[in-house]
C-alpha cells in the first residue's frame, strides 16, 4: 500500500504548476497590453507590501484554512464532503442566532456556545450525505451539491423573513452583541483574534491527523477501505465521524466570518471559501502544513489582485484563471509524469 506523503519531487510539481500559471497570466496581460512586471509588482505589494496589506492577506487565510483542512479530513477517508460551503452558512447563521439573542451571558460563555452551536450546525448538515454514503451507498457528491443549495437559501429565507434585522440592515440578520465580537488584533485592519484560534485548530487537526491512530486509520481506509475491513477496522464508522469533523471545521469557519468581520449574518457571506479550500486541500493532497502554505498564497492572490486593479486596470479576475491554470497543471501531473517515464524507458530500451 503506497504511504501518503508530500514528497520533494510532489513539491516541484506544485512550484512549477504555480510558475507556469504565473507565466501564462502575464502572458495574457501582454496580450491586453499590460506589463507583466508592473501587474505582478502591485499584486505583491498589494499582499504583503504593507502592515495593512499583510493583515488583509492573513484574514483571509481564516476561512481557507479550515476549509481546507475540513476537506482533507473527510477525502483521507474517502468520503467527497462537497458540500463545505452550505455548512459554512449554516454554521454562520447558527452562531449568528446565538450572538443577537442570548446577549446577556458572559463573553467566554456566549462565544464558546456560538461556536460550538455552529460546529454542531455545520456537523449536522454533513452527517446527511455522510449516512446516505455509507448505509446505502447513495453518491455523497451529489447530495452535497444539492445540500448546498437548500443550506443556502434557507438561511436566505430565515434572514430575510423571521429573522430579519429590525436595526435598518438590508438583507442580513440583526448584530451580535458587541462584547462578542472578536478583538483586532491591528486598529487599521480587519484582522482579528480568529487568525489565533484558526492557528490552534490547525494545530490539533496536524496532531490528529500526524501523531494519532486515528489519523494513520483514517489515511489507510482512504487508500483502502476493502483492505482495513479485513483488518477489523469499522471502516463505515471512521468514514462518518470524518466527515462530521470536516462538516464542524466548516461551521466552524462561518462563526468566525461573523464574529469577527461582519457581526452579523449575510446571504453573501461567503466567496467561495469552501471551494477554494476544496482546491487547496486538492493540491497539497490533503498535507495539513502545505494547505496553511496554500492557503497564505490563495488569500495574497486575493488582496493583491484588489490592488494590481487599481493601480494597473488589469483585472482582478485574472487571478481566477491563475487559479484554474495551477489546477489544471496539478490535475495533469500524473499523466506528465508517466509520459516522461515511458519516454526515457523507450530511449533506454532502444
Amino acid at each position: 500500500m503506497k504511504k501518503f506523503k508530500l514528497d520533494g519531487e510532489y513539491i516541484l510539481s506544485i512550484t512549477a504548476s504555480i510558475l507556469l500559471a504565473l507565466i501564462l497570466g502575464g502572458a495574457i496581460m501582454i496580450f491586453n497590453g499590460k506589463n507583466p512586471i508592473q501587474g505582478y509588482g502591485a499584486l505583491i505589494t498589494g499582499a504583503f507590501g504593507s502592515k495593512y496589506a499583510l493583515a488583509t492577506t492573513f484574514t483571509k487565510t481564516v476561512p481557507l484554512i479550515l476549509t481546507g483542512l475540513a476537506t482533507a479530513i473527510a477525502f483521507m477517508t474517502g468520503i467527497f464532503n462537497i458540500g463545505g460551503e452550505g455548512q459554512l452558512y449554516l454554521g454562520a447563521f447558527a452562531a449568528t442566532y446565538i450572538g443577537f439573542t442570548f446577549k446577556g451571558l458572559p463573553v467566554a460563555l456566549g462565544v464558546v456556545l456560538a461556536i460550538v452551536c455552529a460546529a454542531i450546525a455545520g456537523a449536522a448538515l454533513s452527517y446527511i450525505p455522510a449516512i446516505l454514503k455509507v448505509k446505502f451507498k447513495i453518491d455523497e457528491v451529489i447530495v452535497c451539491v444539492m445540500l448546498n443549495s437548500i443550506a443556502l437559501l434557507f438561511t436566505g429565507y430565515l434572514v430575510n423573513y423571521p429573522f430579519k434585522a429590525t436595526d435598518g440592515s438590508m438583507g442580513g440578520s440583526n448584530l451580535i452583541a458587541d462584547q462578542y465580537k472578536f478583538s483586532k488584533l491591528m486598529d487599521v485592519s480587519k484582522l482579528n483574534t480568529s487568525i489565533i484560534y484558526t492557528a490552534m485548530i490547525a494545530i490539533f487537526i496536524y496532531y490528529l491527523i500526524k501523531k494519532t491512530s486515528y489519523g494513520y486509520d483514517f489515511k489507510m481506509i482512504g487508500e483502502n477501505n476493502i483492505f482495513t475491513k479485513y483488518m477489523g477496522l469499522a471502516t463505515e464508522k471512521y468514514m462518518i465521524v470524518a466527515m462530521l469533523i470536516s462538516g464542524a471545521l466548516c461551521g466552524i469557519a462561518g462563526a468566525f466570518e461573523v464574529y469577527g468581520l461582519h457581526y452579523r449574518f449575510l446571504p453573501n457571506l461567503s466567496k467561495g471559501y469552501a471551494f477554494d479550500g476544496m482546491l487547496i486541500a486538492l493540491i497539497v493532497k490533503n498535507n495539513p502544513l502545505g494547505i496553511i502554505i496554500m492557503s497564505i498564497f490563495f488569500a495574497a492572490l486575493k488582496t493583491g489582485s484588489v490592488v494590481m486593479e487599481l493601480e494597473t486596470g488589469i483585472s482582478s479576475e485574472l487571478v481566477a484563471v491563475i487559479q484554474a491554470l495551477i489546477i489544471l497543471f496539478m490535475a495533469g501531473e500524473t499523466g506528465f509524469k508517466e509520459f516522461f517515464k515511458r519516454k526515457n524507458l523507450s530511449k533506454k530500451g532502444a
